[in-house]
């Protein structure tokens, strides 16, 4: 370290020393900055300087430069090594990465972007999908975050995926130039780098690498973006928004990616076979949504049962929410005490879809206060929202049949109840939008089985259950928009309230609202289109000119 020692006057004031040409000390040190810097940036340039000073000043700052070294050498040091860096490197930040050189030019302007995608993903997309028990969001964040600095598979496809959302995110405006050349780009290394490490590594597949096929898998070829204006996603529910079905629902799935996800897997043993917890809970969530879209059973087994997820609630039911664990489902137990014992698997997936109904509705019903006005007793969001993929996965998993032919009551039966949780479900557990064409579904089957039920005389043995299983097939119907059939299928459901018992009148509404509460039901999702329902069901009775069909 050198050590300036400036002279003081009396009054503590440093004197004004004066070279033999007149230039202060001050002054010299200036002027020795400014020199250096430009030399620097000179440098920096490629660019011949031309010093424009005296040849007496030069003279005397070339001797001086020699001979004095001023306490700013060091500083510039360190400036002048800060200029050699990337302005991109710069902004960065130390915490920031390019594990696989992709900053580039630093005048393209497209590196910083690529991180704030990176950003993007792992901050608004992919911990909105990565669900864990314990370490919270920041759990997930992190183990995607290893994967994208261990693989450049995991690197591209990842801010690809983010780039995406991102782009899904501004809806109606449309999307930048940047953001289009950035996912093309990216999307082009992902698919180039995953083939690379395959034709290497051959059947050993690396987490990171099975992490970069998930993603592809649940974006398709991911050029369906059509995302909610602001205003409308801000409408949605706050599960569903944070859950983004929407998003995921709006992308074709890559279903070669996703046989040869499942392929591996089934290889290490299933999905607890994983190191890594968020990648086998983002496998699993692709999984039960895929096989939603299509009304099939899920690939994979739950990582845990549903009844695990249901012990570890801890919090206290409001009074609204113990009378809905007190009313619903109670009309699937009724069937089960008819002496139908077939049901029981049923009435075990609708006790569960109750407690994750109250938990919602009492989270509903406390999210919107004010953090000081909210009781302390609130169920754990974390958990309800994986609890709501578990019993989607539970409900897909109930025994289907409705491609049996000659199948007897209890069996028709059973087929009623499995889709009236289906039809909950789209409505409640994992609503869907109706371009997905799952009402429609839901609906079709649900008038294909209640024709058989009327053959078999259901609607007088189980009034409440074939008036429910109506009404939700009719809720469905009006969802079904744009279904090439809708005019055949409300003809359908019009004919079937004819065997219905409840008097259609507009004052019966709350006699048809406790039926449906004793199976399932939810107000906040529910009421709106089930009014709906008793209206049209009550217009209908007046006379409206509506086309029915014969069953007989």
């Amino acid at each position: 370290m050198k050590v300036l020692f400036i002279p003081c006057d009396g009054d503590g004031h440093a004197k004004k020393t004066v070279s033999e040409e007149g230039v202060t000390r001050t002054q010299h040190a200036a002027r020795e900055y400014h020199k250096k810097a430009k030399l620097r940036r000179a440098k920096t340039k490629d660019q011949p300087v031309h010093d424009k000073r005296s040849p007496r000043k030069s003279s005397s700052a070339s001797n001086s430069t020699s001979s004095t070294d001023t306490p700013t050498d060091e500083p510039l040091d360190i400036e002048l090594e800060a200029r050699r860096q990337s302005p991109n490197q710069i902004l960065l930040g130390a915490s920031r990465s390019d594990p696989f050189n992709t900053i580039g030019d630093s005048d393209s302007g497209i590196p910083l972007y690529v991180h704030e995608m990176l950003d993007h993903a792992i901050s608004y997309h992919w911990s909105e999908m990565c669900l864990t028990d314990g370490g919270g969001p920041n759990a997930a964040r992190t183990e995607i975050m290893q994967s994208v600095m261990h693989s450049p598979a995991a690197w591209y496809t990842i801010v690809y995926a983010g780039a995406t959302h991102n782009a899904y995110q501004y809806g109606g405006r449309g999307t930048t130039k940047q953001n289009e050349q950035l996912r093309l780009m990216y999307k082009t290394k992902a698919i180039r780098s995953l083939m690379d490490y395959i034709q290497e590594n051959g059947d050993k597949v690396s987490e990171e690498a099975l992490l970069s096929m998930i993603t592809l898998a649940s974006h398709g070829t991911g050029e369906s973006l059509k995302g909610h204006d602001s205003y409308k996603r801000q409408n949605l529910s706050f599960l569903s928004h944070l859950h983004d079905v929407e998003y995921y629902v709006s992308m074709d799935t890559g279903m070669e990616h996703l046989h040869a996800v499942y392929s591996i897997v089934d290889q290490r043993g299933g999905l607890r076979a994983l190191r890594r917890k968020s990648l086998a809970i983002v496998i699993q969530l692709c999984d039960i949504l895929t096989s939603w879209r299509d009304l099939q059973r899920p690939h994979f087994s739950l990582l845990a049962p549903t009844k695990w997820y249901i012990s570890m609630r801890s919090h206290q039911p409001d009074t609204v929410a113990q009378g809905m664990l007190d009313t619903l489902a109670t009309g699937f137990h009724a069937l089960v005490s008819d002496g139908y014992f077939g049901l029981d698997d049923i009435v075990k997936v609708a006790d569960s879809t109750s407690i994750f109904s109250a938990d919602f509705d009492q989270l509903l019903s406390t999210h919107d206060l004010p953090k000081d006005q909210r009781p302390l007793q609130t169920p754990n969001m974390a958990l309800v929202r994986y609890m709501r993929w578990c019993v989607l996965h539970d409900i897909l998993m109930l025994r289907d049949y409705s491609t049996d032919d000659n199948i007897p009551t209890e069996q028709v039966l059973h087929e009623i109840c499995r889709l009236i949780l289906c039809a909950y479900a789209v409505f409640v557990v994992v609503p869907m939008p109706p371009r997905s064409k799952l009402h429609a579904k839901i609906a079709e089957r649900l008038s294909s089985i209640l024709i058989r039920a009327v053959k078999l005389g259901v609607p007088g043995k189980q009034p409440d259950l074939f008036l429910c299983a109506v009404a939700w097939g009719w809720m469905c119907t009006e969802k079904a928009v744009g279904y090439r059939k809708l005019e055949k299928l409300l003809g359908s459901y019009t004919t079937l309230l004819e065997f219905t018992v409840v008097r259609r009148k507009p004052e019966s509404w709350s006699t048809v609202e406790n039926i449906l509460k004793s199976f399932l039901w939810m107000d906040t999702y529910c009421e709106e289109p089930g009014r709906k329902f008793w209206a049209g069901a009550c217009g209908l009775a007046e006379g409206e000119n509506v086309i029915g069909q014969d069953f007989s």
